[in-house]
């Protein structure tokens, strides 16, 4: 009896998705097709980098157009190609303050004082300031776009709210780096009394003044002399996801208002804010450069002309 019973409910579940399935497919096919159901898309705005220390760059742009076909009431998709461009921006790197953060700094004797004044036990602070330049990083996509309206647009519908998906090939490319950089020593200053003599040159040490001097060291950064500054291209990939807004999507003319967050799979890109602060790390070979994956953060606003 138990087993009987279950087959009678079994088979009256059955009967009933069946029942709603065909009244949802009748319902379908009567629907009416939306006459502009294909659109080229125009889209621009500011792009961020996303994330903590993710690289040396001031706000960028993007741009992108695309083709989008609506494949039912819900779902469209279709191709764009994409640009993003990030400049290197020196003030990330360098902050003016050389009394704070700016310096990779140690400790030591880097201008072998202790010799020239018979001092062994001399040690000192000092650290170094950086200046860059290039590093530019600019990324070429081509990408799918799935879209997915979070209600059925109609023919009288005046906004769509929607969200997005859009997996992509790109190719990134990033400048060469070029620079220079300077050594300052903390509270500790040696003054050669303008003379060509080293017997009159006197040193100040433990000013306690909280003061950075020049030492008068400098060097020259570039590709030239470090690999990892070299530019770099090369084919990568990755996903932008997000929500949007359209305006009068089915009229001839619509308008959109869309965030993506986009990551990019590992890249290489300037990134001074990933390494410590000390001449440690100031002295690694791969320094300021990074190959991490790079997240972004793009606004857009746009237009589409649908037919």
């Amino acid at each position: 009896m138990k087993n009987t019973l279950s087959l009678v409910c079994t088979c009256l579940l059955t009967a009933c998705v069946l029942t709603l399935s065909a009244q949802d497919e009748g319902a379908i096919v009567k629907r009416e097709r939306i006459d502009k159901s294909k659109g080229l898309f125009l889209g621009i705005g500011p792009s961020f980098t996303f994330g903590k220390n993710i690289g040396d760059y001031s706000v960028g742009y993007n741009i992108e157009l695309g083709f989008l076909k609506r494949l039912n009431r819900v779902l469209s998709i279709g191709p764009s190609v994409s640009y993003q461009s990030f400049q290197y921006d020196p003030t990330v790197t360098n902050p003016k303050d050389i009394t704070g953060d700016a310096l990779y700094k140690g400790s030591g004797d880097p201008n072998d004082w202790r010799t020239k004044y018979a001092f062994p036990s001399l040690t000192y602070g000092y650290g170094y300031l950086l200046n860059l330049e290039g590093g530019d990083l600019s990324l070429t996509s081509l990408a799918v776009n799935v879209k997915v309206n979070f209600i059925p647009v109609k023919d009288n519908t005046k906004i769509s709210v929607y969200g997005f998906v859009k997996p992509f090939v790109s190719i990134s490319s990033r400048k060469a780096v070029h620079g220079s950089d300077a050594r300052y020593t903390y509270e500790t200053f040696e003054d050669d009394n303008n003379t060509a003599t080293t017997a009159d040159d006197i040193l100040y040490y433990n000013q306690g003044d909280n003061t950075y001097y020049a030492d008068g060291y400098t060097s020259k950064w570039g590709p030239e002399k470090y690999d990892a500054l070299k530019s770099e291209t090369k084919v990568t990939g990755g996903v932008f996801l997000g929500p949007g807004v359209e305006v009068m999507p089915t009229k001839s003319f619509s308008f959109f208002l869309q965030a993506a967050i986009g990551y990019t799979f590992p890249v290489s890109y300037v990134s001074t804010q990933a390494y410590n602060k000390t001449v440690t790390d100031y002295a690694k070979d791969e320094f300021p450069i990074v190959k991490k994956g790079f997240p972004s953060l793009n606004i857009q606003v746009g237009a589409s002309y649908n037919f």
